[in-house]
C-alpha cells in the first residue's frame, strides 16, 4: 500500500510541474534574457568613446550590443512593456546593464556628462547628437586623401589596400541606407565605377597599357576584376625581369600636398607618414 501511496504522489506532483509555465525571458534568444556573464562591470568594446573616435567606437558598440541581443535597448526598437509588472522590472534590469556597459566605454568626462539620461537610448541618442557631427570634417579629409593617393614607388596589392580602406572608412561616415530598388541598384553601379576608375587614374605609366585595355571593356570591370588584371600585368613582369618591379623599401604612398591644414584629423585617420 506504501508504494502505491508513493507512485501516486509522484504522478501528482509530475502533473503539477506540467502546469507550471516558464517566464519568456527565461530563453536566451529572447531580448530580456540575461546571461550570468552578463555584469556591469563587462568591457564590450577595446577603445573607451573620446571625443575624437565616435564613429569607430559606434561600430564596434553596435556590434557587441547584438551579439549581446541587447541593441534594442539604444536603437529604440525594444521599447518598455507598458503591462505585466514582472516584464517591466526584467526590462528595468536589461537597460540599467546596458546603462553601465555604455557608461564604462566612454571616457570619465564624457560618462559624467550622460550618467543622468534616464535609460541606455537616452545616453546613445545624447552621444549621437554630441559627436557625430565631427563625421563632416573627417569625410571632407578622406575625400582629399582619395583623390590625392598615386601609387609612386608601392605594389599594386599595397595602393589598392590603401585605398579600400579610405573607401571603407568613407562608407562608414555616409553609408547609404538599405535599398532594393531599381535606383539604388543603379547608384551602386556608378559608385563602383567612380572607384574603378579612381585606382585606375592612381596607377604609374608603367600600367599605361592594361590601364587603356581595361578602359577599353564593354562592360567595365568591377573594381575587385581590375585590380586582378593590374596585378597579373605586374606579376608576369616581375617574372620577365626577374625581380620584382617594386623596390623593397618603398612603403609611403605619393600623396599631393594638401592646400588646408588638418593636423588634429590628420593625427585621427593615421594618415601615411612622410607623404608628399
Amino acid at each position: 500500500m506504501a508504494g502505491d501511496e508513493d507512485q501516486k504522489l509522484l504522478e501528482q506532483n509530475k502533473s503539477s510541474n506540467s502546469f507550471k509555465t516558464s517566464e519568456p525571458w527565461e530563453n536566451s534568444n529572447h531580448p530580456l534574457f540575461l546571461h550570468h556573464s552578463d555584469q556591469p562591470g563587462a568591457v564590450l568594446v577595446s577603445q573607451s568613446l573620446m571625443e575624437d573616435n565616435y564613429t569607430t567606437w559606434v561600430q564596434s558598440m553596435s556590434m557587441a550590443l547584438t551579439i549581446k541581443n541587447k541593441k534594442g535597448f539604444v536603437d529604440g526598437t525594444l521599447k518598455r512593456p507598458t503591462y505585466n509588472p514582472d516584464e517591466q522590472q526584467q526590462w528595468d534590469r536589461c537597460d540599467i546593464l546596458v546603462k553601465t556597459w555604455l557608461l564604462g566605454a566612454i571616457s570619465k568626462d564624457i560618462s559624467g556628462s550622460v550618467i543622468h539620461c534616464k535609460d541606455a537610448r537616452g545616453i546613445w541618442l545624447e552621444l549621437k547628437e554630441r559627436f557625430s557631427q565631427t563625421n563632416t570634417v573627417s569625410l571632407f579629409y578622406i575625400e582629399n586623401v582619395i583623390h590625392d593617393c598615386e601609387q609612386s614607388t608601392n605594389s599594386v596589392t599595397s595602393f589598392f589596400t590603401k585605398l579600400k580602406s579610405l573607401w571603407d572608412e568613407k562608407d562608414a561616415l555616409c553609408a547609404f541606407p538599405p535599398c532594393n530598388c531599381e535606383a539604388a541598384t543603379a547608384i551602386k553601379v556608378f559608385m563602383e565605377t567612380q572607384k574603378t576608375m579612381k585606382f585606375l587614374m592612381g596607377l604609374n605609366e608603367s600600367y599605361a597599357q592594361t590601364r587603356s585595355n581595361i578602359i577599353g571593356m564593354d562592360p567595365l570591370p568591377n573594381l575587385n576584376k581590375a585590380y586582378a588584371m593590374v596585378l597579373r600585368h605586374e606579376k608576369q613582369a616581375e617574372a620577365f625581369t626577374g625581380k620584382s618591379t617594386t623596390p623593397p623599401e618603398a612603403s609611403a604612398f605619393a600623396v599631393k600636398k594638401m592646400t588646408r591644414d588638418f593636423n588634429s584629423t590628420e593625427e585621427k585617420l593615421n594618415f601615411v607618414k612622410n607623404a608628399t
